[in-house]
């Protein structure tokens, strides 16, 4: 950073300037980056890199797999990547490791040619193979680029051929070993699929045989014929049954019967007979007694001939009964072995399909393990080896230009590193006149930091410490800084303080705090009434400086729970007033910046001659922006060399935001030992205190 050109563009003028500034630093790094990258040169073991390439073998079939796409062959790069994976895999690394005995070979599995291998020799020998191996697809096609590196060119070029060659072999291995458990397995399941067809077949015969079901079919229509007769039957049964039942029931046998028909004829005759006499001769006469007498032997004989009539047609309805009832059994039984071979032909349906679904599942088994027995014994790797590794005859690594160029960029890389980072240290600002540059902002006052004072230096940083100091050192540099931002004040507002100062920083560690405190007690000493409020609600630094731990504060005025008077403190040092922060977690921090602080700032610029207003800083608190456009005018507290350009420019540009009047700012922490030589206000303020009264 150049104190003339302060924080404009960088040019190169600016860049010679902070070259020759760190020429020193420059030069040694870059001494130092040259004699190292010589020494790495001579001392790196030379790597020599031999290459092989394998081709995955694709038959049409894989072609088709995969598809046309525009007129081009899809390549199938799942499958190019997985053969990348077992290239590079622990198992393929290990049998290599035992067919070249490379745990037995120093810079593998031992160190040196008189050790002995170790239980660990293998797994450091397959460990360092794939630490040197590299394996990439070559371009989009379906070779692969094998790769060693190794001290020894011969190692290399064996170490890569054994393993494209152990890779090839273990793809034809495995494909025999699949083949012949394959076989086996089809065996196995045959054996077990046989057993089933025949167990299934046997159901088949010995169902037949336990239902005599010979021919279902032809069952069933000979049962189905019986049925057809037999319901004929029942219902001329049923019909006779009727009619005999009818007969019995209306007595119509006794007229049909001849015999039967000559009694009542003759029955009918003699009373008629006896009508006639009883008529012309009266009921007493003698010839009434002979005919009466026929009349009873009549009588007897016709209902000894109904009583037998009756008893054969009785017989004759039970007989029909009888005979329905027979057909009727007959038909039951009939359709019960119709139900039963109708049962049975399904039972021996789902047997004889399990019998076909058995032999079909055994034949295509039987097929397929023919196929393979006679494929057999013709397996061949997947994949082919292109090019073989031949050893290599020059290293490559490292390489003369390679290490030279790279030499060279690293030296003006750290050389401009170290440039950046001694100049990155110096990101603030190291004058008045810088910051003014920079910032466009009138520099009140350089604030010494007490611990680079000639005359009775203080060591700590505490902002009360500081401010006894001032109290108790009235003619010193630190106390005059304060007089002199005073004056500032008053020569920029012809002749009046402005009632109402707020200090701020744009980041924390500024001495803000310290500066308002200070500024608070150097007013006071000269006669003004003046009164520091703590607007930090976080941090309440002036209120832990001056008053400590307290019950009310200016959040309670602002709520209204307390009144000014309750809450105004007096510094007995200075007669300065304080209106602190108490100690309140999960305050509103809205209410800093509330009507009511407007109102507050007003009444405190009425009663006060200079009212000074301790915020928090800018960037990171976004209330303080507006404390600061409470106040009349508003200083910008800076820390030498420290607060950092662009956070300084940041917080003015919030508070011009913000339409915070900002008047100036003020350096703190000014390191007087080194400013004195550069000729600024610290300069000539102890020339002027050195010379006699």
């Amino acid at each position: 950073m150049n104190e003339a050109d302060g924080h404009g563009l960088i040019n190169l003028h600016v860049v010679w300037l902070a070259i020759l500034r760190q020429l020193v630093p420059i030069s040694f790094s870059v001494a130092i980056i040259v004699g190292l990258t010589n020494l790495a040169y001579f001392l790196i073991t030379p790597v020599y890199t031999a290459t092989a390439q394998v081709a995955l073998d694709r038959d049409i079939r894989d072609t088709l797999r995969v598809g046309i796409d525009n007129g081009t062959t899809k390549i199938d790069s799942p499958a190019v990547d997985t053969e990348v994976q077992v290239l590079t895999s622990p198992e393929l690394a290990d049998q290599v490791v035992d067919r070249l005995q490379l745990d037995r070979r120093p810079g593998f599995g031992i160190k040196d040619a008189g050790d002995k291998p170790s239980a660990n020799s293998h797994r450091r020998a397959s460990d360092a193979l794939r630490a040197g191996l590299t394996v990439k697809r070559a371009g989009t096609s379906y070779a692969i680029t094998v790769s060693y590196n190794a001290s020894d060119p011969k190692v290399a070029a064996e170490v890569v051929n054994a393993l494209v060659d152990t890779y090839v072999q273990n793809q034809k291995t495995g494909k025999v070993n699949e083949r012949g458990d394959e076989v086996r397995q089809l065996r196995e399941r045959m054996g077990k699929l046989r057993d089933e067809v025949i167990a299934a077949e046997t159901a088949v015969a010995q169902y037949r045989a336990a239902t005599n079901l010979i021919n279902v079919t032809g069952d069933t229509a000979t049962v189905q014929q019986s049925l057809s007769v037999l319901n004929t039957q029942l219902a001329q049964a049923k019909a006779e049954q009727a009619a005999a039942e009818a007969r019995v029931g209306a007595g119509s046998g006794i007229q049909q019967n001849p015999v039967a028909n000559q009694l009542l004829t003759r029955q009918a005759q003699l009373r008629a007979e006896r009508s006639e006499m009883a008529g012309r001769y009266g009921e007493m006469h003698p010839a009434l007694a002979a005919v009466d007498s026929q009349l009873s032997q009549i009588e007897a004989s016709l209902a000894t001939e109904q009583n037998r009539i009756r008893s054969g047609m009785l017989a004759e309805a039970s007989v029909a009964r009888r005979r329905t009832a027979s057909i009727q059994g007959s038909i039951a039984r009939a359709e019960g072995e119709m139900l039963a071979g109708n049962k049975a032909s399904v039972r021996l349906a789902e047997l004889e399909r399990n019998a076909d679904s058995a032999r079909q599942v055994y034949q295509s088994f039987l097929d397929r393990y023919r196929g393979e027995l006679a494929t057999q014994g013709s397996e061949r790797s997947n994949s082919y080896v292109i090019a073989r590794a031949t050893p290599p005859n020059s290293p490559t690594w490292p390489s003369g230009s390679a290490f030279f160029l790279g030499g060279l960029l690293a030296a003006l890389g750290v050389a401009a590193l170290v440039t950046l980072v001694l100049e990155f240290l110096e990101k603030g600002y190291r004058s008045r006149s810088e910051m003014e540059s920079g910032l466009g902002l009138r520099t009140l006052g350089s604030i010494p930091d007490l611990r680079t004072l000639k005359e009775q230096p203080l060591t700590s940083t505490v902002p009360l410490h500081a401010a006894d100091y001032l109290v108790e050192n009235e003619e010193s540099l630190f106390t005059e800084a304060f007089r002199s931002i005073r004056t500032t004040l008053r020569l920029g507002n012809a002749g009046k303080f402005p009632r109402s100062v707020a200090i701020t920083s744009s980041i924390a560690e500024e001495g803000k705090t310290t500066t308002a405190i200070c500024l608070a007690r150097s007013a006071a000493l000269s006669g003004l009434k003046a009164v520091l409020v703590d607007c930090d609600i976080r941090r309440r630094a002036s209120s832990r400086s001056l008053v400590g731990m307290t019950e009310v504060g200016l959040v309670d005025i602002l709520k209204g729970d307390a009144t000014l008077e309750q809450v105004m403190v007096q510094d007995s040092t200075s007669g300065a007033y304080v209106l602190p922060q108490r100690d309140a977690k999960g305050t509103d921090y809205d209410l800093i910046s509330s009507d009511a602080m407007s109102a507050l700032v007003k009444r405190l610029q009425s009663d006060f001659d200079l009212v000074i207003l301790d915020t928090a800083p800018i960037l990171p608190v976004a209330e303080s922006r507006a404390v600061c456009a409470l106040a009349e005018a508003t200083l910008l507290v800076v820390r030498w060399r420290k607060t950092p350009a662009v956070a300084a420019e940041m917080a003015l540009r919030d508070l011009k935001a913000a339409s915070a009047n900002v008047i100036g700012g003020v350096l703190t922490m000014v390191d007087v030992r080194v400013r004195a030589k550069l000729g600024d206000e610290v300069y000539y303020y102890e020339r002027y205190a050195a010379e006699p009264a």
